[in-house]
């Protein structure tokens, strides 16, 4: 090659290097400072909690897509929910503004595949990948990967049930290039799952180890230059779409949550009333546990009140495998104290039958219990029909099957135990996080009944509403008021508690 050829190449090699950075300034210099801060930042794992219309989309778009142009080799990787909110909300995008419009308006040097959501670049040898994450079996199909950048969307959808195995799955991807993974969404009225136990407004209690950033229309360039005008064009704008001020007051849950990304509850939604009282009456004790794990039983005795050699005990166990966990919740409570204490709670997957009793069996040595109500669902179902020989006969367990008919009833008694004061729970306790966030669901059985929310972990929840009602042959009981007979009320517990007893049934294989 010629003198004059080489130079030739040299000037080529730096336009398109200038060429290339006035693309990659072209996509971001709309960013505004909250927005830039996240993507530049260079934490591994972050996660932006923002309302709507903050442009989380439209700049993750415009990120990959840098990284698309500038990286050798770059593996990069988007997912929504499904593969259809993929592609609606970041390959087309709400506005124009997806990858295929950006890639064709920018008559950028990348190859499109709209079949399979893919993007190329011949240049570079980068990827980059547009998946739905449907469930645990779609989440493993990107098991064996390496990425660059992993970004979930609206992760305020992923199911609570889900959070181990992403971790499970993404986490080691990020090893060959050290790269990045990052979560954004919107506060949804479930308050649970992996968005919200790293964004969570306790900060003490978030995950370890994520930076989280905020921000909202608020800061949106896009909605006005001015404070005022973004105020007034999205703030009042959304309102205005909910139906204004008298359906949706700007200190509503709903607003706080899709236009200033605040986490607030809704009071009715959840199953348990923990919200409902103040967490200085509730809360009497932090959670014990052991180095390897497993609750600290001496430790948690000595926080009680009382002389725990004195008191009485009941514990309840909800029996699973995988993806539902084994649950223990161990209860105590005093002759000379009206109050139900949680003296311990612990939930794992994947334990033998062998393990479970192992693990029954290192609580009892620490207090004396007479009997377990248990009870098991899911795949671990078949394991329990006939415990009564094979669990108590294998192991000399003293279980018995767990009281389950009239759930909401015995719900509804428990709620009052914790309105009243009479019902005191462990701070970080694994009781304590699956009774905050439990929720009914937003989908109802055909007559209306109202349901759990059946993404949302209940197991402790089960173990310890077993043992409740197992601690009121020792204890006092608050009086059940019973509505006047003939009256709605009445009918409509009528009606519960025989569907109650149509469900449990159902369970036990009387009906098919």
């Amino acid at each position: 090659m010629t003198n004059h050829a080489r130079v030739r190449q040299v000037i080529a090699r730096r336009l398109a290097l200038r060429s290339r950075r006035t693309i990659t300034e072209q996509l971001t210099d709309e960013w505004f400072p909250e927005e830039r801060a996240f993507f530049d930042d260079p934490a591994q794992l972050t996660a932006a909690c923002c309302g709507r219309r903050a442009g989380k989309t439209r700049g993750l778009v415009r990120d990959h897509l840098r990284d698309v142009l500038t990286v050798p080799g770059y593996r990069g990787l988007y997912l929504n929910s499904t593969r259809g909110e993929a592609e609606r909300l970041a390959w087309i995008g709400n506005r124009g503004d997806g990858f295929q419009p950006l890639v064709e308006n920018l008559k950028l040097p990348l190859k499109l595949d709209g079949s399979d959501l893919t993007i190329y670049n011949p240049a570079t040898e980068g990827w980059m990948y547009l998946r739905g994450a449907d469930d645990e079996p779609e989440l493993r199909k990107a098991l064996g990967g390496a990425y660059h950048k992993v970004t979930w969307d609206e992760a305020q959808k992923i199911p609570p049930k889900l959070g181990q195995s992403i971790r499970e799955v993404f986490f080691p991807a990020l090893l060959d290039f050290g790269g990045r993974f990052r979560m954004t969404g919107t506060p949804s009225r479930s308050r649970s799952g992996l968005f919200f136990d790293v964004t969570r407004p306790d900060i003490k209690h978030r995950l370890k180890g994520w930076s989280v950033h905020h921000w909202t229309l608020l800061h949106n360039t896009f909605f006005g230059a001015t404070h005022d005008e973004r105020w007034t064009r999205g703030v009042l704008g959304l309102q205005q779409l909910y139906g204004g001020s008298e359906v949706a007051p700007i200190d509503s849950p709903l607003m706080q949550r899709e236009a200033f990304g605040r986490w607030v509850p809704e009071e009715t939604s959840y199953v348990y009333a923990v919200h409902r009282v103040p967490q200085d009456q509730l809360l009497y004790a932090p959670h014990r546990r052991r180095e390897d794990g497993f609750v600290d039983i001496p430790k948690a005795l000595g926080d009680l009140p009382w002389d725990w050699r004195e008191g009485m005990f009941s514990m309840g166990v909800d029996i699973g495998f995988h993806p539902d966990p084994f649950a223990i919740v161990l209860w105590g409570w005093s002759g000379r104290d009206p109050a139900l204490y949680e003296v311990a709670s612990w939930k794992k997957t994947h334990l033998t039958s062998d393990e479970q009793n192992a693990a029954m069996k290192a609580v009892r040595e620490n207090v004396a219990i007479g009997i377990i109500p248990a009870d098991a669902g899911g795949p671990a179902k078949p394991t329990v029909r006939g415990w009564s020989k094979e669990w108590v006969e294998r192991y000399g367990l003293p279980i018995v099957e767990a009281e389950k008919q009239h759930k909401h009833t015995a719900i509804d008694v428990m709620n009052t135990d914790i309105l009243k004061g009479n019902l005191k729970l462990r701070d970080g306790s694994p009781l304590y996080d699956e009774m905050s966030v439990l929720q009914w669901s937003t989908v109802v059985s055909a007559t209306g009944k109202l349901i759990e929310d059946p993404t949302m972990d209940n197991h402790c929840c089960d173990g310890g509403l077993y043992a409740h009602r197992h601690s009121y042959q020792f204890r006092w009981r608050p009086e059940d008021v019973k509505p006047e007979p003939g009256t709605p009320e009445a009918i409509r517990r009528e009606e519960q508690e025989l569907e109650d007893d149509i469900e449990e049934a159902m369970d036990d294989g009387y009906y098919h």
